[in-house]
Formats: C-alpha cells, structure tokens, sequence
C-alpha cells in the first residue's frame, strides 16, 4: 500500500508529496468483518495527522448515535477499548451525557467530512481541488432531506456514484457537475444516519445526514445561501 500511494500529490492538501495511503472512511468505524476494499487515497503526513485526530474522537463518538447495527456493535465491542486509552474524552462523555444525548464538540464532523469529500473527489474522478476550488460540509435534518432531494434529481451530473459501505455503516451518493471536474455534491449517512441534538447549528433538533459541495470559491457562497440560507464557511 505504502509504495502504491508514495510521492504523488496529497489529494487532502493538493500541494504536499503523498508519503503513503490513507483510507477515506477510517477503518475504526467498521466492523472488522467489513474493512476490506475501503477507497484509499495518496496522503501528506501533516494532512494523515489532522485528520487522524478528528478519526480518533469520532470514531469513539459517533456510534452513540447511530442506528445502525453495526453502530451497537461497535459501540458494545470497540468503543469501551478505545476509552480505556483515552481518559480525557471519557471525562468529557461523563460529564456532559445527560441520559439521551452524548456530548457532540462543535465542527468535528464537519471538518472530517471535508477531508472525505476531497478523498471521494479522488478516488472516484481523479480530481484534486485547486487554489481557486473550496469544499464545506454540513450535517442537516432528515427534514430537509426533500429539498435536498429536489436539488439531486434536477441535476445533470457529468458522473455519478452510489456506494454503500459496510452493509450500510457508510452510505453516499456523489454528483460530479457538468459545471467543472471539481464541482460536486455529496450525501452521506452514518450508521443508518446520526441521532445527535446537539450541533452547530441548531442544539435542540435531530440530525441525520451529512452533505457537502465542492467547487470555484467565486460561485459556492451563492449556491450555499441558496440552499441553507447561511453563509458559507469554506474549509479551503
């Protein structure tokens, strides 16, 4: 793996040498009976270590809020392991669980799936974004998976992906446009999609699903507004 991904361009950064692979999905989130055959990218040490610390606390995180078998699984066989080494996010989830919710920090999940749009970018269309390209991501109500809905179907995309991790751990779907290479959208669902109240937007409501952008930096604040009626906060 290591020399099949070594000295091309990281794909999370598009300026660093590739010092080997890293898996888009963190293998952590799956089941070990469901780890072969993740999409693999060429990876910087600086970016594989960001991105490594937001897998570290998610990993551990998130299955408390999944619905998904495999979710409860983790959390029964591989979460407690992962806590026993890391006392710090287990003070942290006993001191904020309130019985139904676990204690989300604010933009984690955002910011890992920035790292996954730009990995799927990749691996799917062989797309590295640009100086003048950004990527945001957000996670959204399954309420607003309708207009989400409207907004894919009236699409012409130049390609198209649907694939399905895990026996549904991770599920995505992803439309390059026909605007540019880099221009994309993406929808994910986690564990059968996430049941977590507290986030960065709205701290009382339910969450599900995940979706994120990719294109010029000139046009993404228009066609975010647009959608969300927010001002978009580009990752890059």
């Amino acid at each position: 793996m290591t020399k099949k991904y070594k000295d091309k361009l990281c794909v999370y950064c598009g300026l660093r040498p590739s010092t080997g692979g890293d898996h888009v999905f963190a293998r952590e989130f799956f089941l070990v009976a469901h780890r072969d055959s993740l999409p693999q990218v060429p990876c910087c040490d600086q970016c594989n270590g960001e991105k490594s610390a937001l897998e570290h606390y998610l990993t551990t995180v998130l299955p408390f809020g999944g619905r998904h078998a495999s979710a409860a699984t983790n959390l029964q066989m591989m979460v407690p392991k992962r806590l026993e080494r890391n006392a710090r996010l287990l003070g942290r989830l006993r001191e904020g669980y309130d019985g139904t919710r676990i204690p989300l920090e604010k933009g984690q999940v955002e910011k890992l799936f920035v790292f996954i749009t730009k990995g799927l970018l990749w691996y799917h269309w062989q797309v590295i974004l640009g100086a003048g390209d950004c990527v945001a991501a957000t996670v959204f109500r399954s309420e607003g998976v309708a207009s989400l809905d409207h907004i894919l179907s009236r699409l012409t995309p130049r390609n198209r992906v649907d694939v399905n991790l895990g026996d549904g751990t991770f599920v995505y779907e992803g439309r390059q446009t026909i605007d540019s290479p880099g221009s994309s959208l993406w929808r994910f669902a986690i564990y059968g999609g996430l049941c977590f109240g507290e986030r960065s937007r709205d701290s009382e409501g339910k969450h599900s699903l995940i979706f994120a952008a990719t294109g010029p930096r000139a046009l993404m604040p228009r066609f975010w507004a647009s959608v969300f009626g927010e001002e978009l906060q580009p990752a890059s």
